[in-house]
């Protein structure tokens, strides 16, 4: 598959996922069940992109940003689809615990993490500019769940965003 339809592929997993936030939004359980595969379609291009090219490295360097996409690709599984649904013991309320009172987005910043290791690992500028859409895609994502969304959904949105960092943990 060529990079520019990954690319949309990728961005249309976005556009679905912010249509299953509005679905949540609006109480539309069946539809966000559909739509909740939005997150599942971001990963796809991925899986695309490893069958159909290869890294430049040597086995060692390979291996290395291998390990590191496995580490944050299994952050993120955990964090978004994991920890959210297992610990958060009243369904429907926000969650402040665990990896969500690092950041109100950790998601983003393994996702981010997992976008660079696989951007290191193709060494290549078309590959590197599909997979800086897909931050910026996920970005924006975030950026409208925490301004306009998650304040509507969660009534104690408020208190969160001024008790934890948006993205950077490490603000202090």
């Amino acid at each position: 598959m060529n990079l520019i339809k990954l690319f949309f592929l990728g961005v249309s997993g976005y556009f679905l996922a912010a249509l299953y936030d509005i679905a949540l939004l609006y109480k539309r359980t069946a539809l966000s069940r559909v739509l909740y595969v939005g997150f599942f379609v971001t990963a796809l291009p991925f899986i695309f992109l490893f069958s159909g090219y290869t890294s430049p490295h040597t086995p060692l360097l390979q291996g290395l940003l291998i390990l590191g996409m496995v580490l944050f690709a299994l952050l993120l599984i955990y964090s978004v689809l994991l920890e959210f649904p297992l610990r958060n013991k009243t369904p429907g309320s926000l969650y402040t615990q665990g990896t969500y009172s690092l950041c109100r987005h950790p998601g983003f910043l393994w996702h981010s993490t997992f976008s660079l290791c696989a951007a290191l690992y193709f060494w290549y500028a078309p590959i590197t500019l599909v997979v800086a859409g897909y931050v910026l895609s996920n970005f924006l994502l975030v950026l409208w769940e925490d301004k306009l969304l998650f304040p509507k959904l969660f009534p104690s949105y408020e208190e969160y965003r001024i008790t934890t960092p948006f993205l950077n943990p490490f603000r202090g």
